[in-house]
């Protein structure tokens, strides 16, 4: 009775180890939100100052997501597009006639970036929401710099470079197989391949994804 005992308990605990290793949870999410340039200041710096005047901008893309068994760790992936514009009048130019002039400009750029990373859960069971900190490896292209003065365009050919991306997120049950993720994170477009005299760009994002999980 003993042998019986312990074999039923041994197939037992293998099956359920099994089933926790087979029970992976794959999500992909959709949303967005807000982009806050933080740098250079020749970023932030208003037109009529001189600089680009890039501020607050949405940004929109997909992430996904294996959810490892036992471990609290889950690789991570994502696509996130940002896209910056701006417009306003130079500081005016004193002629050799006693007019001044002022000229109009609009500055956009966009940077299309690439994460994979993982993030690390705080509550290692389920509690309806999963607090977690993240670290990306992101690859950012760096679209056209586009520039309209006085209704003449002029465009600057992109580049890309990587970079990194602290976060802080939690997901948020609504109801079984779809979550809400809520993630802010700090962005180093370009700490490595820069050229010589180029200004770490960096910015602040808050978004929102709708997670969708499949087993």
């Amino acid at each position: 009775m003993k042998n019986i005992t312990i074999i039923l308990f041994s197939v037992f605990f293998i099956l359920s180890i099994n089933t926790k290793v087979q029970a992976q949870l794959v999500s992909i999410g959709v949303g967005g939100g807000l982009t806050q340039v933080l740098g250079p200041d020749f970023y932030t710096e208003d037109v009529s100052n001189g600089g680009l005047g890039f501020s607050s901008e949405y940004n929109f893309g997909v992430i996904g997501k294996i959810g490892l068994p036992i471990i609290p760790i889950t690789p991570r992936a994502f696509i996130l597009y940002h896209s910056f514009s701006s417009s306003g009048d130079l500081p005016p130019i004193l002629e050799k006639t006693t007019n001044t002039l002022s000229t109009s400009v609009e500055f956009s750029q966009s940077i299309l970036s690439f994460g994979l990373g993982v993030q690390y859960g705080f509550i290692p069971v389920p509690a309806g929401f999963d607090p977690y900190l993240s670290l990306d490896a992101t690859f950012n292209n760096f679209g056209d710099f586009s520039s309209i003065v006085n209704g003449s365009e002029n465009s600057t050919d992109g580049f890309s470079r990587f970079g990194l991306q602290l976060g802080l997120g939690t997901e948020v049950t609504i109801i079984p197989l779809i979550n809400l993720d809520v993630f802010a994170g700090y962005n180093w477009f370009n700490l490595t391949g820069k050229e010589d005299g180029e200004e770490t760009v960096s910015a602040f994002v808050l978004d929102l994804f709708l997670m969708f999980n499949f087993l």
